[in-house]
This record gives C-alpha cells, sequence and structure tokens, in this order.
C-alpha cells in the first residue's frame, strides 16, 4: 500500500432544506484515505454513509448544501469547475450506489448504459477506441461481476432482470473501467451470500492488482473485518471512531462501538442481541454535546454540554469520547 494521500477529508458538513427547518446531517466529518487503501464506513441505516458519498461526488439534493473540504489529490472537490468535476468523475472516482433500480434507466439496454459509461472514461483520456474494444470492455466487466450469458444481458433491458442482477449490473459500471477511487454503497445488496462473497473478492483483487482505493459503506461488521484495512464508525452524522481493523475491533473504544459488537449474532447461539435501546439522533435538533448521549449508559454532565472531538486513543485509533478510557 503506497503513503500517498488520495482523500482528506476536513469538517465536512451537509444540511438538508426540509419542511420542518434544516437538518444538520453531516457534522464535522473528518477522514483521510491513501492511495490502494481499502477504508470501511459502518453505521445503522441512516447515520450518514451515503449523504457522505454523495458529497465527495458532488451529487446532493438541489435541497442540500456542503461546506468544508475535500481535497482528491490534493484538489477540492467543492470548488472544482464544473468541467474539472466531470473530468473527475469520467476518470478517477466511481460509485456503487445503493439502489440498483433507481440507478439504471428502464428503456435503454443494459449494453448501451454500460457502453455509454466506457465511452465517457475513453474519451476522457483521449483513448482511440471502436465500437467493438466498447462492446468487449462491457462484456468483460459483466462476466467479471458472475453474470451468466454476458451477451445475453448486454441487449437485456432492466426491467427483465432480477434485482440482484442489476446490484451486479450497477458494479460492473463502476469496475469496468481504471479508476483510482470507488465508493461502495452497501454493494452486497440484493445478493445472496456466496455472490456477495465472490464480488467482495473481485474489489479487493482490484485494489491489489491496480492500487485502487475503496471506501466501503455497510452494515455487515463481518464484512468490514475481513475486506477493509481500516474503518471508520459513523452515528449520528459524526465519525465517532476511527483505527484500523484489526486494532478496533480488538479494542473497541467508543459506547456506540461496543455496542455495535454485541448486536452482533453469535454462532454458539448464545441468546439474541437485543440491539441499541433507544433511537436515531433527530438531524433538526440534534443534542448540544455528543450526538450519542441520550442512548449511551455512560453519559455524564460533560457529554450534554460539549462535543468530544476525534482524540488519538492509541497508534492511529482514534476516538471521540469523553468517557473512552473506560
Amino acid at each position: 500500500m503506497s503513503s500517498e494521500v488520495l482523500l482528506e477529508v476536513k469538517n465536512l458538513n451537509v444540511y438538508y432544506r426540509v419542511y420542518e427547518g434544516l437538518m444538520h446531517v453531516l457534522d464535522d466529518v473528518s477522514f483521510s484515505l491513501v492511495e490502494g487503501e481499502r477504508l470501511g464506513l459502518v453505521g445503522e441505516t441512516g447515520c450518514g454513509k451515503t449523504t457522505t458519498f454523495r458529497a465527495l461526488l458532488r451529487v446532493l439534493d438541489s435541497n442540500a448544501s456542503s461546506k468544508g473540504d475535500i481535497l482528491y489529490k490534493g484538489c477540492n472537490v467543492n470548488k472544482m469547475s464544473q468541467t474539472e468535476l466531470l473530468n473527475t468523475r469520467r476518470t478517477e472516482m466511481s460509485m456503487i450506489f445503493q439502489d440498483p433500480t433507481s440507478s439504471l434507466n428502464p428503456v435503454f439496454t443494459v449494453g448501451e448504459q454500460i457502453s455509454s459509461v466506457i465511452r465517457a472514461n475513453l474519451q476522457a483520456k483521449r483513448i482511440n477506441y471502436s465500437e467493438n474494444d466498447v462492446k468487449d470492455i462491457a462484456l468483460k466487466a459483466l462476466s467479471d461481476v458472475l453474470l451468466p450469458d454476458p451477451e445475453r444481458i448486454f441487449d437485456a433491458y432492466p426491467f427483465q432482470l432480477s434485482g440482484g442482477m442489476r446490484q451486479r449490473i450497477c458494479i460492473a459500471m463502476s469496475v469496468a473501467t481504471d479508476r483510482k477511487l470507488l465508493l461502495a454503497d452497501e454493494p452486497g445488496t440484493s445478493l445472496d451470500v456466496t455472490i456477495q462473497a465472490q464480488i467482495l473478492g473481485l474489489l479487493n483483487n482490484l485494489v491489489k492488482t491496480t492500487g485502487m482505493s475503496v471506501i466501503l459503506a455497510t452494515h455487515s461488521l463481518g464484512v468490514v473485518r475481513e475486506t477493509t484495512d481500516r474503518v471508520c464508525i459513523m452515528y449520528g452524522g459524526e465519525i465517532v471512531e476511527i483505527g484500523p481493523t484489526r486494532s478496533l475491533f480488538a479494542n473497541p473504544s467508543h459506547p456506540y462501538t461496543r455496542a455495535l459488537l454485541a448486536c452482533v449474532p453469535k454462532l454458539t447461539g448464545e441468546g439474541i442481541a437485543e440491539g441499541i435501546p433507544g433511537e436515531m439522533v433527530s438531524y433538526l435538533n440534534p443534542p448540544k454535546g455528543c450526538r450519542f448521549q441520550p442512548r449511551c449508559s455512560f453519559c455524564n454532565e460533560d457529554c450534554n454540554r460539549t462535543k468530544p472531538k476525534l482524540t488519538l486513543y492509541e497508534d492511529d485509533h482514534y476516538v471521540a469520547c469523553h468517557k473512552a478510557d473506560l
């Protein structure tokens, strides 16, 4: 793995204007990613994982606004011109969206959609190509994601395929051309466990062979443990703990991280996890201090008054908690 920093996010905040008021969804999110690194982004549904990805690509909804710095290869994504941004998306970054149904256009064939992505990449890189070259690349990508009979899939429409097949097509579109950064938002959605394991193996192989960096957003702690180098634990739009995967799993320090790990079912069948009590924080009216404090059994007055900052806990392991030494 290279030590060259590919992506650095500094104090990223995202707000959504809704009928009830202003939702503060991401609150000073900061992290970095080096070339060839696999970073896991873990948290409950609604914690801000997808919003983080959309902010990195600058594809937030029209009712959203953001502030903060997103430095990709030293260039601030939030300050790029539209031309620079489009070129970066076409040649450098790619994203696997969580919902395959809304990611594919139902009136165009799979081949037309994946070919348009490949053409845009080749044109942006000023590489000469023929339509046969484009089709060969598309068929290889469809084959790489374990779709049976790629020729038939190439000519099919999305509505003719199952949810799992559509998800694999979205993955194929993301990995068909060389990219430096892949944002994978729940890539195992709609896939059975066998195919999911093979797809994750494909992503790991791409990291090894091409040096591509991956940020993987998922609910599955098991997947993160097996496929990432570092992990960010996210709660209520904040990074509450970040560190090397082995260190974080061996010594979870934030109460939320411990609660997540306690929810993982045990193979020994030692009872059923009760889950984390309470509800996700309200983004319309978040607590002044720690956003996890309404659900935390270790909460004290400091947690109510002051937002904890990410602080070095041990080697490259950071925790945002006033009581992290418990």
